[in-house]
């Protein structure tokens, strides 16, 4: 008897985990790239930031930063991947990036910056996936440094178009720093291409 109860705990608890990430994967704005393969050293980090956490982080930053904590309180999750890249990973790593690259506008969502510096520079692309004429469900940010290493950053929730350099600039998010979005009817919705 005790036995089945624990067996019926574990089931209830892995069907409850399959529907949370089920729920995730299927938000306007979320991407999964699967893992990014770690170079020889095992040199990565992974960083992932729920919503609960996002609304935590918000309130704390409430009082002194309200622009900030409402873009905080808008988001649904933070996901970041650095890895080092060596010959054991790079060719994998660069065509797992490249293939999201391809996934990302073959589901409709928006290449907003390109940035292409050769063959030892940086290569850098931001994709948003945009809901109306002002409002994004998501951001993703992929960087191929050709001297080793490789960036995927995935934001997902409710960014209004004022608020991208504000969240590039609390996330340290390089490539949107310097975007600006103009959202109104008949203007350009593109940021700037290098």
């Amino acid at each position: 008897m005790k036995s089945l109860h624990t067996l019926i705990v574990a089931a209830g608890l892995a069907a409850a985990l399959s529907v949370s990430s089920f729920a995730a994967e299927s938000e306007a704005g979320y991407i999964d790239i699967g893992q990014l393969m770690p170079s020889a050293k095992g040199e990565f980090v992974e960083v992932n930031i729920s919503s609960g956490m996002l609304k935590f982080a918000a309130k704390i930053a409430a009082k002194q930063e309200p622009e900030a904590a409402a873009l905080l309180s808008s988001l649904k999750r933070v996901r970041v991947n650095v890895v080092a890249m060596d010959d054991s990973n790079r060719e994998g790593t660069v065509a797992q990036i490249e293939g999201i690259r391809r996934k990302l506008e073959s589901q409709g969502w928006t290449k907003m910056v390109t940035v292409r510096e050769g063959e030892e520079g940086d290569n850098v692309d931001v994709h948003v996936m945009q809901r109306s004429e002002d409002v994004i469900d998501g951001v993703v940010v992929t960087v191929l440094d050709r001297k080793g290493e490789a960036v995927f950053v995935n934001i997902v929730g409710h960014i209004n178009a004022d608020q991208i350099a504000t969240l590039a600039e609390n996330l340290d998010i390089q490539p949107l720093k310097n975007v600006r979005l103009k959202m109104n009817k008949g203007e350009d919705k593109s940021g700037d291409e290098a």
